[in-house]
């Protein structure tokens, strides 16, 4: 007679009732908690990226614990360092699973970083939400398991090249990362402008992790451009800006939403007035909408005072597994979460919108375009 025959039949009601709670809880879950994953680079490159995703997060997390938690758990991050190296993502990821100990993946940063980490979350059926990147290899391939709260980069490439052409600019370059990252941004920029009948008069790349841009400025700068859209992680692009400019060349720069954190605009000190960014998040600092608001108050509750785009973006994932979670009801399981994401169709998170349905996990495609001011602040 099987375990699961015995937890059903056996004539120890009580005991048998305790034995089978605990063959079959959901992993992660307990009477007083859930714990959610997370692996992104909080040492490296984009350490500083990550810290806003985790502020973001946690701010959520902590906001509902305070209110009691869902259906009375409270609601925990375990956040795991993987130096930005996709490899060590997937181990992060593979303990994770192992452990027993985690609902569900959020936050993860990187389009490969995420790919490693969404091969091993599928195959243990383990949801993984909103991941900080808009890769087409990622956005443009339906997978029940996971769910995107960001416009794609195509959207946001569009919405870049689509402005600078309404407003007569023809001239257009790239400087991009020599990576899957970087070439599909490359192809996007691409394929924006062959819809606008125009060509890239020049592109030069930069190797993965490298803060040396120098040949490529070399070769950018020759080409004489009205405009450069950039995608490369937060400290290659701003050193490809300063030396830009410091090279006596100017052309309006654009960014990526992934590069909207303040590291960006430290990097780049007094080059970065001007530099334009595609956001695909509201703006943090408009208070106007009871998601700004209630995210400023919940940042300053863990101790943080400087809003972000980025640690918004963490912020709206959190309130987001909140939800799913209270929808799921009192015995939360992945497969109940998932059902409950895909009846959000719309949610509103308080003047942030996402929708999603069993054929359609790419929650928004809200993309707007900011400018680095004087201040060295995001302007919309």
């Amino acid at each position: 007679m099987s375990m699961r025959k015995n937890c059903v039949n056996g004539p120890a009601v009580a005991a048998a009732l305790l034995i089978c709670g605990a063959l079959h809880a959901e992993p992660g879950v307990s009477n007083s908690r859930v714990i959610i994953g997370q692996s992104l680079g909080i040492t490296g490159p984009v350490a500083a990226t990550a810290d806003e995703v985790v502020s973001g997060l946690r701010a959520a997390f902590a906001l509902a614990n305070k209110r009691g938690g869902v259906n009375g758990r409270s609601l925990e991050l375990r956040a795991m360092d993987d130096a930005n190296l996709p490899k060590r993502t997937g181990e992060n990821t593979r303990a994770m699973i192992d452990s027993g100990e985690v609902f569900l993946l959020a936050g993860n940063l990187g389009t490969a970083h995420t790919a490693e980490a969404l091969k091993l979350a599928e195959a243990a059926g383990m949801p993984l939400i909103c991941p900080v990147g808009g890769a087409s290899s990622l956005h443009g391939k339906f997978n029940r398991y996971m769910f995107h709260i960001r416009a794609s980069y195509r959207e946001e490439v569009e919405k870049m090249v689509g402005h600078l052409h309404t407003v007569g600019v023809r001239r257009i370059a790239a400087f991009y990362q020599n990576d899957v990252f970087g070439q599909e941004g490359l192809a996007a920029i691409e394929e924006a402008m062959k819809k606008r009948d125009l060509k890239l008069i020049a592109s030069a790349s930069i190797e993965r992790g490298s803060l040396d841009p120098g040949a490529a400025v070399k070769t950018l700068k020759t080409s004489e451009p009205q405009a450069i859209i950039m995608f490369a992680v937060t400290r290659s692009a701003a050193e490809f800006v300063k030396q830009m400019r410091k090279s006596g060349v100017s052309p309006q720069f654009f960014g990526i939403s992934t590069n909207s954190n303040q590291d960006f605009i430290n990097t780049m000190g007094e080059y970065g007035r001007g530099v334009g960014n595609a956001q695909v998040m509201p703006s943090p600092w408009n208070t106007a909408l009871p998601l700004v608001k209630e995210y400023q108050l919940a940042m300053r509750e863990i101790g943080k005072d400087k809003m972000s785009f980025t640690s918004l973006e963490g912020f709206v994932c959190g309130k987001l597994i909140v939800e799913g979670l209270r929808r799921a009801t009192n015995a939360p399981t992945r497969e109940k979460f998932i059902a409950s994401l895909e009846a959000m169709n719309p949610y509103d998170l308080g003047g942030f919108e996402v929708r999603y349905s069993r054929a359609n996990h790419n929650g928004s495609h809200y993309v707007d375009l900011s400018v680095i001011g004087a201040n060295g602040k995001f302007l919309q």
